[in-house]
């Protein structure tokens, strides 16, 4: 269940992520219209993570690949090898082991179907229509994006934080907070945007 919920909150990082990228400028008006404008977004990312239980965060680094529209890649490269992959309705996931990647069975997979298909609403912009997630936009400074769970996400969603870099179109870390006081900060590197991806990044681990 631990990695269900690991997964569940990389696809929804993985969206605000995409979101805060879209923001070619603090104004909420054009954030929206830029929204469509995107094609494809690789970025790496570090990820820290608190739990109460442990007295270090986890760190994590890793690389992600989004080309529209359903096209996406969440992967793990330390401490250990994992991914993610959707293409169209397809999605797999994998783990690194012995040497080799294993596919993952797991139960879940309609369920990340529909966060899916919640994503692709926010991609475009269509904020209002989200049964799932409430926005708001802050100017700050540093401009910020919230989102706010309706209800069964936040049972394991309280809320999640993007803060936009000043550079436009680029952020400078995504928060999620769990009850129970969890935390997952990622921050974002070398970002670019609207550049060539090869479809077998989103086939193959």
């Amino acid at each position: 269940s631990s990695m269900k919920r690991f997964l569940f909150l990389s696809v929804l990082v993985t969206t605000a992520f995409l979101l805060a990228e879209a923001a070619l400028s603090q104004d909420w008006t054009s954030f929206k219209e830029a929204s469509r404008s995107i094609q494809s977004v690789k970025a790496d990312f570090l990820q820290k993570r608190t739990l109460q239980i442990l007295t270090k965060p986890l760190l994590s680094e890793g690389k992600f690949f989004f080309y529209t529209p359903d096209s996406l890649r969440w992967e793990y490269l330390s401490p250990l090898r994992s991914v993610m992959l959707q293409k169209g309705n397809n999605i797999q996931i994998y783990n690194f082991s012995e040497g080799k990647w294993k596919p993952e069975m797991t139960q879940a997979v309609e369920a990340r179907r529909m966060v899916l298909a919640e994503i692709s609403r926010w991609f475009q912009g269509r904020f209002d229509e989200s049964k799932a997630f409430k926005h708001t936009y802050s100017p700050g400074p540093p401009a910020r994006i919230i989102l706010a769970p309706g209800e069964g996400i936040n049972r394991f969603i309280q809320r999640i934080e993007i803060a936009l870099s000043v550079r436009p179109g680029v952020i400078d870390r995504v928060e999620i907070e769990e009850p129970g006081g969890s935390r997952t900060f990622i921050e974002f590197r070398n970002v670019v945007i609207n550049s060539s991806i090869s479809s077998e990044v989103f086939e193959k681990p």
